[in-house]
């Protein structure tokens, strides 16, 4: 049993929910747009199944809307990303081209939210106990949110869950770069000390700041998670979380 904290923060996209269709939609729209092309696409029903098992297979991978350049580029280049030590090395080696198409990737998402709300966030199914478990921290009072998404899709995807969070307990993509960035500024907001936070992330290399600089933290693993994540967590005795109504 985790010893009860003070704050929980939770990451969004694969710990809250299960973004990848949404992602896949989005980021194919996006590149559309970068190679001046007019494929526009509404739903996963008009991607193959080789299409899908492919981006579900590399999506962990993904740290921000930016970087879904490089798995665009790597499906059209035919680059198969087998481990992290490729994708670091595909995002070292298109590094400029990142920036641009986060730009083009959140006008993307923009479209296919106004097009259809409700089919938007249709496309972004829960994760059911997660979402019980924050709202009893949302009513103690405990409940944050650090993620790269945008404030107002997470926004829309709690309310429907009838969940409201406050702007001063969610931190997204326009004011963080990284998750370490993000406990920082709460913990400096609440005057409180590193040992009074939990962070919860299903991708590890966004945990291995924050353990390293001291806070708590755990790997998510009831959504997509890699085996080789797995791995990364264990060498770095970072703890596994399987069932998040142990936060309570």
């Amino acid at each position: 049993m985790i010893k009860r904290k003070k704050i929980i923060i939770f990451d969004f996209d694969g710990v809250v929910c299960d973004s990848t269709d949404e992602c896949m939609v989005t980021s194919w729209n996006a590149w559309e747009e970068w190679g001046s092309r007019k494929n526009f696409r509404k739903t996963v029903n008009e991607f193959s199944k080789e299409e899908k098992s492919s981006f579900r297979k590399v999506r962990p991978r993904v740290r921000g809307a930016g970087e879904y350049y490089i798995l665009r580029r790597a499906f059209s280049e035919e680059i198969n990303i087998e481990d992290q030590e490729t994708y670091n090395n595909l995002e070292k080696h298109w590094q400029e081209y990142i920036e641009p198409f986060k730009s083009i990737f959140f006008k993307a998402r923009d479209r296919l939210r106004k097009d259809d709300v409700s089919a938007w966030i249709d496309l972004h199914p829960i994760f059911d106990n997660v979402i019980e478990v924050m709202k009893i921290l949302n009513k103690q009072d405990r409940l944050y949110v650090a993620t790269l998404k945008d404030a107002k899709s997470v926004m829309l995807i709690l309310n429907k869950q009838g969940i409201n969070l406050s702007d001063k307990k969610l931190l997204d993509q326009s004011q963080i770069k990284t998750k370490l960035q993000a406990l920082d500024i709460f913990r400096k907001r609440l005057g409180c000390n590193k040992d009074d936070m939990i962070f919860i992330d299903d991708n590890v290399t966004h945990l291995l700041d924050p353990k390293n600089s001291g806070y708590t933290v755990f790997l998510t693993v009831w959504g997509s998670i890699l085996d080789e994540y797995l791995h990364i967590a264990k060498i770095n005795n970072i703890q596994l979380l399987e069932n998040c109504t142990k936060l309570i």
